[in-house]
Order: structure tokens, then C-alpha cells, then sequence
């Protein structure tokens, strides 16, 4: 669960309309648009999570973030057979209790539960959750393997640098890969993470 207390707002005095903010904005909100010579930006603050990406990338220094009134991002894990979430957990190779997202504190079963509730793409997980709208780095991948796990898929919009694609897990990892890098030892890795997401679950 994550409080949202902040929203982003431009200044239309120091834009430049070059789209970055719209480019790393996880959940879509803001658009940068030309028209006639003029810069035009839409916000949508319904979708705006207060993430702070395009307040720390925008070259300019055009945009801050002011407080809005408080709301939450979270979704109700105990709406749901918990046998489901494990389920969906297990497939993504994940303990239902294990964190997935360091900066709102949210667990694999959260992020099981709006998959189940209907988030069916990544921006929508972060409107369910707010997992993804902290930092936007760790979260990402578990985000893109619980959706896959449930069979879902999506177009990342060509105007976005989220949502990349998702990186090979050490289940993953080629016999041929393994074998020419044996430092790393692949096996015990895989053999530590299967025993943390077989582990049995404390409610």
C-alpha cells in the first residue's frame, strides 16, 4: 500500500515540451503535446501516483511536486481465496510474503491480488498497488512476471521507456550459460529460491 500526498505540476514558463516526463511517468498520466508551435501538457491526476520520476528527469526543472489530498494505492488481499494467490505467487516464482516492492513495503500477495481483481498491464497494477510508484527499479520486474504468469500480455506504448521487457531469471539460465560461468553458480541459486517459494506460508 502506498499513500499518494504528492502530484506533480509544470511550469509552462520553463517546458520545453521534449516528453521526458511523459516517457518515464509508470502509469501513463501525463501527455506532451505541440500544437501550432505551442506546448500543451495534460495531466490526469487521477493516475498521477506522486513517483517523482519526471520531477528528477526533467531537464528543464520544470516540474515540482505539491501535496494533493492524501489517497491510497492498495488492494484487498483478503477478498480473494489465498489458495489463488499462492497459486498465481508460485507460478511467478515468488513467496506470497516475500517484498516486491521496497518503497511502498508490498508483498508478492498484494501484487497476486490485483492481478486477480482485474489489473490486467503494469500501469494498472501500480493504480491497484502502488508498487512501482517509488524508485520504479526493483518493482519492475516482478511486476512483468506476475503478469505473464497469469497469462497476460501487452503493447508498451513507443512513447514510454517503461515497462522495458522483462530480464531472464536463474531459472532461466541456459545449461550452455551455466557451464562456461560456473562461479556463479546457477544450481545453488535456484535451489535457495525454490526452497523460499515452497516455503510454507504464516498468515
Amino acid at each position: 500500500m502506498k499513500v499518494v500526498d504528492v502530484q506533480a505540476k509544470v511550469n509552462m514558463d520553463l517546458c520545453k515540451g521534449c516528453k521526458t516526463c511523459e516517457m518515464v511517468c509508470p502509469t501513463y498520466a501525463i501527455k506532451v503535446q505541440r500544437e501550432k508551435g505551442q506546448i500543451r501538457v495534460d495531466r490526469d491526476a487521477s493516475r498521477c501516483v506522486g513517483c517523482w520520476n519526471c520531477e528528477q528527469r526533467c531537464p528543464e526543472h520544470a516540474i515540482e511536486m505539491v501535496p494533493c489530498k492524501p489517497f491510497r494505492l492498495e488492494t484487498d488481499v483478503s477478498q480473494f481465496d489465498y489458495e489463488e494467490i499462492e497459486k498465481l505467487c508460485k507460478k511467478a516464482r515468488f513467496h506470497p510474503k516475500q517484498v516486491v516492492c521496497y518503497c511502498s513495503a508490498s508483498r508478492a500477495e498484494e501484487l497476486a491480488a490485483a492481478i486477480l481483481a482485474g489489473a490486467n498491464s503494469p500501469d494498472a497494477v501500480v493504480l491497484a498497488t502502488g508498487i512501482g510508484a517509488g524508485c520504479g527499479i526493483e518493482c519492475n520486474q516482478p511486476i512483468l512476471r506476475f503478469l505473464e504468469a497469469a497469462g497476460l500480455t501487452y503493447e508498451r506504448p513507443k512513447s514510454s521507456y517503461q515497462w522495458y521487457g522483462r530480464t531472464t531469471t536463474v531459472w532461466e539460465v541456459s545449461r550452455d550459460v551455466q557451464e562456461k560461468y560456473p562461479v556463479f553458480r546457477f544450481e545453488d541459486d535456484r535451489e535457495l529460491f525454490d526452497r523460499i517459494v515452497k516455503a510454507p506460508v504464516r498468515r
